[in-house]
């Protein structure tokens, strides 16, 4: 057998022919449309069992044997190990068949590369850290473009996906562990212009747009749209760069609007509440459980999500090694246009944060898909508000720049203006101030408790920047500081950047705001120069498509988070800006990482995690059983348009 010295090595297929895996590969590689896709779920420290999942979409009616060959990087050899069972979770119109590989791998004390291959694709990679070492990642969001012209998207280099190919370079030199998706993983957009969606534009009367009955082509049309674009969009014929960093990079994924269509959550509750949207988000959430966490509505809170006030509403939390935990807000599954989450959301997603959360962790990443820290929209919000004609520009009493931003058409879904929603979804818009602070309080109050950095990660807004909460009076000792949280901004790693006027309407408007008490916040001054190396005038934000890159340096306990926008645009290459957050030493909890090495403070937990389970009595009843094995097919949801009978 092969062993893995450390170094970057070709797969090994000839190993895997050998096998005689591929005697039917060339006929079943052709019944496979998707995949297959990884996900990352977590890490039991318990048993020291690294979990994550494989999902492939094919016309097979059996699942074929996942086969993996686990390397060491310290020679220990090779282990082969066969997942003979796989999940049946869905089947789109009696053909193509979801089929979930549950994949658990023992934890060592060196790093692991996990060959994996069945006959229904050719052999994949993956990178499996040690057991007390921290995860590389990639955070990214607005992976596709928006409803614009195909001369842009060719400008921007739509077939080569430069900065997705930038990413697999670079996870060639220092591998990911990780993708974190911030949000609008593909764009639903589209969906407005299919032809079964022609009685819906038509209809210009806005009573009757929300009172009418979808026909059956209607209820049928958004199930093969929703479908086929995530095919298009995830699978290795319509987007094989993407395919390939899905495939070779475990992902933990959260949606935003455009995973299922643009504004979704910040339109008026008559808007939401249609027929229309209705069957829309049903089918939105529907194939976005499956292709994105290899689950259903149902199974999702058996398969590593945290269930929210409602079921269509899943949160994350999980660690990313000893040193990093994930908390991942589900900010569409209960949105309305007053609330991003409800308060029993944050009740649960808490809970389980002081509940799983190892003491050996110094760094809390917080996805919100939306920024927490970002310039003021005040001016565009009152200025959208209320307004009813095409001429917003003139009736907010503005020329030039601004003008030219808030001018334009009104929303094709309601006709409110263009940038009403996106303004509606920000958490600085006046509806969501108040849910805003209760949470960053909530967290500040996390932090210094358990003496644990938090750090926000948020895209949306397709452009890169950074920002940061801080005590005024501990300026330079932030070290000491429970209050200082950095903001990450990175978007898109496809879509095209806003407006060059509007970043710098937003850059003249992102003066420091005081949060609350000794609390201020401010965006970081740290574009001084362009990636080709022209000086900027706004060094606050660059509308240039960017991804970051996030690593935990061990030695000094920081977290390096470096965004790497694009040098030229259209063509691989990037720039690295590097934004750090100190680790945070404060309280009791700061003491005892100070004095205690992480594999004490791991042991520890364990232990407690050992007593509790020996404590707890099952409830069976409130377990729905597990279904693994390929040759049984789970009783399915019959589906109609996307909503499930009753």
């Amino acid at each position: 057998m092969q062993q893995y010295s450390g170094q970057q090595q070709e797969i090994p297929v000839e190993e895997f022919n050998s096998m005689n895996l591929n005697s039917f590969s060339s006929t079943a590689r052709e019944r496979v449309i998707c995949g297959p896709l990884l996900r990352y779920i977590g890490t039991d420290y318990v048993t020291r069992t690294y979990r994550a999942s494989c999902l492939i979409v094919s016309t097979d009616t059996r699942a074929p044997p996942l086969h993996l060959q686990i390397h060491s990087a310290s020679n220990e050899g090779s282990k082969s190990m066969v997942i003979n069972e796989a999940q049946l979770l869905d089947v789109f119109r009696r053909q193509y068949h979801f089929w979930r590989y549950e994949i658990q791998l023992p934890l060592i004390s060196s790093r692991q590369v996990v060959t994996y291959q069945s006959d229904a694709f050719s052999p994949k990679e993956f990178h499996v850290p040690a057991y007390n070492e921290s995860f590389r990642f990639m955070f990214y969001s607005c992976s596709g473009f928006s409803d614009i012209p195909q001369e842009t998207k060719d400008k921007f280099g739509e077939k080569e996906n430069p900065l997705w190919a930038d990413v697999i370079d670079r996870h060639k030199v220092m591998p990911f562990h990780v993708l974190l998706g911030g949000g609008d993983q593909l764009y639903q957009d589209c969906l407005i212009k299919e032809d079964f969606m022609t009685p819906w534009r038509d209809e210009k009367n806005p009573s009757k747009r929300l009172a009418m009955e979808l026909s059956k082509e209607m209820l049928e049309g958004f199930e093969h749209f929703y479908f086929w674009n995530y095919v298009k969009n995830f699978g290795p014929k319509g987007n094989p760069i993407v395919a390939t960093a899905y495939a070779s990079i475990p992902s933990v994924n959260m949606w935003d609007d455009h995973d299922i269509i643009d504004g979704y959550g910040s339109y008026p509750a008559d808007m939401q509440n249609s027929n229309c949207f209705k069957v829309l988000f049903a089918n939105a959430c529907r194939f976005y459980y499956l292709f994105q966490h290899h689950t259903t509505m149902e199974l999702a809170p058996q398969h590593g999500m945290i269930r929210g006030s409602i079921p269509t509403c899943n949160h994350i939390v999980t660690t990313l090694g000893p040193d990093i935990a994930l908390l991942s807000l589900d900010c569409r599954g209960e949105r309305t246009k007053y609330d991003v989450c409800r308060p029993k959301s944050y009740d649960i997603v808490f809970t389980e944060l002081y509940r799983t959360i190892p003491a050996s962790v110094k760094h809390l990443l917080v996805v919100t898909g939306v920024p927490i820290i970002y310039p003021r929209l005040s001016t565009f919000e009152n200025a959208m508000e209320g307004v009813a004609t095409f001429n917003l520009a003139t009736l907010a009493g503005k020329t030039g720049a601004l003008g030219n931003i808030i001018g334009g058409s009104l929303n094709k879904w309601n006709g409110d203006p263009e940038l009403l929603d996106d303004m509606n979804d920000h958490w600085t818009a006046g509806n969501h101030e108040l849910e805003r602070k209760k949470l960053v309080e909530k967290l500040q109050l996390y932090a210094r408790e358990k003496s644990i950095r938090v750090s926000f990660l948020g895209g949306d807004v397709h452009c890169c920047g950074a920002g940061r909460f801080y005590s005024k009076d501990m300026r330079d000792k932030e070290q000491g500081d429970p209050f200082f949280m950095v903001q990450i901004i990175s978007s898109a790693i496809i879509n095209v950047p806003p407006p060059h006027a509007l970043l710098t309407v937003l850059n003249q408007n992102s003066k420091y705001n005081t949060f609350n008490g000794n609390v201020e916040e401010k965006m970081y001054k740290i574009f001084t120069k362009s990636p080709n190396g022209n000086v900027r005038q706004n060094t606050k934000l660059m509308g240039m498509r960017n991804y970051c890159a996030g690593y935990y340096d061990d030695e000094k306990g920081t977290m390096n988070f470096w965004i790497q926008a694009e040098k030229v645009v259209g063509q691989k290459g990037t720039m690295g800006y590097l934004v750090d957050a100190p680790k945070l030493i404060f309280g009791e909890a700061g003491n005892r990482q100070a004095t205690m090495s992480k594999e004490q403070l791991l042991q520890e937990f364990v232990e407690k995690q050992q007593q509790q389970q020996q404590q707890q009595q099952p409830i069976q009843q409130h377990i729905m059983p597990h279904q693994e094995h390929h040759h049984h097919r789970p009783h399915l949801h019959h589906y109609v348009g996307g909503f499930f009978k009753q």
